[in-house]
């Protein structure tokens, strides 16, 4: 078969396009008169509703299935000359369903040719003169396609198929000779219509209850009589008379679907415009697009009711779906006004849905007066989409206001509280630069006087403490800010450029590198490891705030240990992996979902604000990504594991070549291995060995020696260094580099943080020194002797100790009564903080204590409970304290309050001490909250009849919520921090007159 397509075209087909022509004639327009009238007498007046009583009578069942239709006897009150047809016994469900269905229909050409093909078929299957399609509205009989007769519109009451609409479904109306029926020898279309036999079948449609109506008719007749239709003839009526049915609601289907199609368009452009325009309008533009006759409102949601304009309301209650018809005026115009055309001048259906809008909660409203407009889910789901888009306009709108605000009260929050941050510490540090010549020096003779030296060392803890708040609340400042701008972050561009994991080592070493050197709390050594330097696309600044928090959460868990980051890329799976290993305090497991909650803290004493992990995460998110705990053990350490997905690596991944020293063994000699699987020592041992080194007994057989500074350089049993080697000493960041300057080549100093690009250097750095080694003139072995190149470690590293630098671990925060000078530093400067152990309540001595009655006159000096969960906050109140002369006892959260407070006072009755008479207590805090703290002391100096204490709430909460429950509780006063000096005196006065403020 020879193709008659053009060469070079591609099918390319609409889908609503037509695929097959009718071969007929074309079809005839159509009619939009009525006419003609066989009956004008009764033209006007309605039809009666379907007899219940008398429709059997009137319409009995067939004598046998496809004999004609039974003749029935007259009832003595039928009076008019023939029988006119009846309402349907579901009328409404009826209508409703023609009206859905057939709306529009009229105008589709090509399912009006489908129709006149079919009802060709019914005329030449009978052999009759007449054949029609048509559907009966409430008022008219509208032919759709016919043979042998014009299509018209003809009035209801006097057709004969509204009498086959109301016949049951799958039967035919036979009427093979109607002169001999009464009900129709003298009907309009009988007498003046010439019409002698009809047969005609229902179009059926079945409803989703299960209920079925006839749309219309398919039917045949003749202007004679004839022979009843045989069985098949009938079927084939029935048959074709179903098939229209099917045609009518694909045709609708398809309809609706164009809707839905164009619903969707009309939907896109109006969300442009209303981003672009931030107004409602294009909205409803397309809502009367869309429903052009009917009324569109948006009505704030009150007294739960839908306000109908000249209707009064309707109640919420009423919908459906979203939907409310007016049931009662449909059912009362198709009862007794169904000659009619349907009025349009009262509100019959209303289709809703909620929405947000600028007066809150509201309901967009489409009422409708049209009573052929029926409303189906393509309707509600238009609607609720629509509702979706006001909604979320009112909620940009909302949203961009409050982030103006919030940008706005953010800025000036940064900069008021930065800027005097940033005062206070340049203040103190000047501060301690001058102080620090006037105290005790190596070149001043030590103080005798015990008391002395504790004065004098009194102003450098101080400012220490200053100096660590600071830097501290730097940090909050910081990471809450960062939270709370965590939509602008999400929504900007990514900056995605070519990076290495080497680059990505150099970010993060420079930020700790920062931490470290600024805070002297941390003497953790950050140890990095990459198997590979692969390129790969990131926002390297977005990926280095993802990890760095993880490395400083690390960090503060490990002040003085070990810290790896691996970083290792998997081109195949497009992954990058980083593990944060460390070996401090570890996490308990009842803890391993909570740390990753905001302001959530495993140790009430460790820094920063509970933010790190929630941002790692948050950020992790924005780059494919997930931060997920490994493992982890108390006091043995964590592992965090950061997985990005999706990266996109520029080459295969290959491993670089092992770096080798040139013409000398490749052997390290290390004298003893940490125990500790995680140490400088074993990770600076795997870098070699995976760089081609291997570890030797034999220190004579090794180019290069490990000094751990710890155990080798600062102590006196330190290896001595081989004439001819090289010795490598890994120093924390912390220690000042000034201590390890030598001229000597034989020893080689490194500080951290370690990088890998670091560590490469260093080998490189080894195979310089030992090639100038080499070519050094040989002395003779002496044995007594360091060779002349052994740097004076006595002198330079052992001798002069560094300087120790308190950390909030090291501040004492002693359980004494009795005010004292602070005490010096214990010798392990790594010693937690001794807080006063807690004392179950269980526990309490239940003696018979008695009351402890409050004297006429207050002590001058009451004995205080001074309750905070962070260090540096307990530490203020003690200076507080002390300063003021008030004895105090300490505890770090509120159920540590409780049991300290009920053991004191115990003591107190039994005149052991005296009762405790003044609290400062914090608010939020682990374990058990200061308004918990509270009710619990109030209830136990209720049930033991002690003296009511006096409660300052002094906390960071500003709340009405939280004022009225430390109300609530029974606190006197409620401070927010900070809280001057002078307010804590006229708080102390006006409860305790005598107090005085020195």
């Amino acid at each position: 078969m020879t193709s008659t397509r053009r060469p070079g075209v591609s099918f390319f087909p609409r889908a609503d396009a037509a695929v097959l022509s009718s071969q007929h004639e074309p079809l005839p327009a159509r009619e939009q008169t009525v006419g003609p009238i066989y009956d004008p007498r009764n033209f006007d007046k309605p039809i009666d509703p379907w007899p219940l009583a008398s429709g059997e009578t009137l319409y009995p069942p067939k004598s046998a299935p496809f004999a004609p239709s039974s003749i029935p006897d007259k009832p003595p009150y039928v009076t008019e000359p023939y029988l006119r047809a009846f309402l349907a016994r579901n009328e409404r469900l009826r209508l409703s369903m023609l009206w859905y269905y057939t709306r529009g229909i009229l105008d589709e050409p090509e399912f009006r040719a489908g129709l006149q093909e079919k009802v060709q078929l019914a005329q030449e299957s009978t052999g009759w003169e007449f054949a029609i399609v048509g559907i009966l509205d409430i008022n008219f009989y509208i032919r759709i396609a016919t043979v042998g007769v014009p299509v018209s519109v003809l009035p209801r009451g006097e057709t004969l198929c509204a009498h086959t609409v109301t016949q049951p479904p799958g039967s035919i109306f036979l009427l093979p000779n109607m002169l001999e029926d009464w009900r129709y020898q003298k009907s309009p279309y009988a007498e003046s219509g010439g019409l002698q036999a009809y047969a005609g079948a229902p179009l059926r449609l079945q409803s989703s209850d299960g209920d079925c109506v006839g749309l219309g008719s398919l039917c045949v007749a003749s202007g004679t009589s004839q022979e009843p239709l045989t069985k098949i003839q009938q079927q084939t009526l029935v048959r074709l008379a179903d098939w229209v049915s099917a045609d009518i609601v694909q045709c609708a289907r398809a309809r609706r679907q164009k809707d839905r199609r164009r619903m969707w368009e009309l939907a896109a452009v109006a969300q442009k415009e209303v981003d672009e325009t931030s107004s409602q309008e294009p909205v409803f533009k397309i809502l009367e697009a869309i429903y052009p006759e009917a009324t569109i409102t948006l009505q704030p949601s009150r007294d739960a009711q839908i306000d109908i304009e000249g209707q009064g309301s309707v109640p919420l209650s009423d919908f459906e779906n979203g939907l409310w018809e007016d049931i009662d005026y449909i059912d009362d115009f198709i009862a007794k006004s169904n000659q009619r055309e349907p009025p349009s001048t009262q509100v019959v259906r209303i289709l809703t849905s909620p929405c947000e809008s600028i007066s809150g909660p509201s309901f967009l409203v489409i009422s409708s007066r049209d009573f052929r407009l029926i409303f189906d889910d393509i309707d509600l789901w238009f609607v609720q989409l629509c509702a979706t888009m006001i909604s979320q306009l009112w909620h940009k709108l909302l949203l961009e206001e409050a982030l103006v605000a919030k940008e706005k009260f953010l800025r000036g929050f940064s900069h008021q509280l930065r800027t005097p941050i940033h005062g206070i510490l340049g203040s103190v540090e000047l501060l301690a630069e001058v102080l620090k010549p006037k105290l005790p020096s190596g070149t001043t003779p030590p103080p005798s006087d015990a008391e002395e030296k504790s004065r004098a060392a009194e102003p450098s803890l101080y400012l220490d403490t200053i100096k660590i708040a600071g830097r501290d609340l730097i940090s909050i400042v910081n990471s809450m800010i960062t939270l709370n701008r965590w939509a602008d972050i999400a929504m900007a561009d990514r900056c995605y450029s070519v990076h290495t994991v080497h680059d990505l080592e150099t970010e993060l070493g420079d930020e700790i590198h920062k931490m470290l050197v600024e805070d002297p709390r941390y003497r953790s050594s950050i140890f990095f490891e990459s198997t590979n330097d692969v390129p790969f696309k990131v926002d390297i600044g977005l990926l280095r705030d993802c990890l760095l928090p993880l490395v400083i959460n690390a960090i503060q868990n490990t002040q003085d240990g070990m810290i790896k980051v691996k970083i290792t890329a998997h081109t195949d799976a497009k992954e990058l992996v980083v593990d944060i290993e460390d070996n401090g305090r570890g996490i308990s497991p009842d803890d391993y979902q909570r740390i990753f909650e905001p302001y959530e803290k495993v140790d009430t004493h460790s820094g920063g604000a509970g933010l790190g992990l929630t941002l790692a995460s948050k950020f992790a998110t924005l780059l494919h990504g997930s931060i997920t705990l490994e493992s982890s053990s108390i006091d043995r350490g964590s592992l965090f594991r950061a997985t990005f997905r999706k990266v996109e690596f520029s080459q295969p991944e290959i491993s670089p070549p092992p770096l080798k020293l040139q013409s000398f063994s490749f052997q390290f000699y290390a004298k003893e291995p940490s125990s500790e699987e995680l140490s400088l020592h074993n990770c600076f041992s795997f870098f070699l060995t995976r760089n081609g080194f291997t570890q030797s007994n034999q220190k004579e057989d090794c180019c290069v020696t490990l000094l751990d500074y710890f155990a080798d350089v600062k102590h006196s049993d330190k290896p001595q260094i081989l004439p001819g080697k090289v010795g490598v000493c890994l120093i924390p960041t912390t220690e000042k580099e000034s201590y390890f300057e030598q001229a000597s080549n034989d020893i080689l100093f490194l500080t951290g943080p370690f990088l890998t690009s670091k560590m490469h250097s260093a080998i490189e750095e080894i195979n310089r020194r030992l090639e100038k080694l080499e070519n050094l003139p040989k002395d003779p072995p002496q044995t007594n002797a360091p060779p002349p190149n052994q740097p004076q470690l006595e002198e330079d590293l052992v001798e002069k100790e560094l300087p120790a630098h308190p950390k909030p671990s090291e501040i004492p925060i002693p359980e004494s009564a009795e005010p004292a000078a602070p005490e010096p530093e214990p010798a392990n400067p790594a010693a937690p903080e001794v807080l006063p152990s807690p004392i179950p309540i269980a526990e309490t001595r239940e003696a018979d204590l008695g009351s402890i009655l409050i004297s006429p006159t207050r002590a001058p000096k009451p004995t205080t409970l001074l309750v905070d969960d962070n260090a540096i906050n307990l530490r203020i109140m003690q200076m507080y304290c002390t300063k003021r002369g008030l004895p105090y006892i300490c505890a770090k959260d509120g159920r540590e309050a409780v049991e300290a407070y009920s053991k004191h006072q115990v003591d107190a009755a039994e005149g052991k001490v005296s009762p405790i008479e003044l609290i400062f207590m914090d608010l939020q805090m682990p374990v058990c909250d200061g308004i918990e703290a509270t009710q619990t002391i109030r209830q136990l100096e209720k049930k033991k009849q002690w003296a009511e204490s006096t409660v300052f709430i002094v906390t960071g909460q500003d709340s009405p919520a939280d004022r009225a429950a430390a109300d609530g509780a029974g606190a006197h006063e409620y401070y927010v921090k900070p809280v001057s000096v002078a307010t804590l005196d006229l708080g102390v006065v006006r409860y305790f007159p005598a107090f005085e403020a020195k």
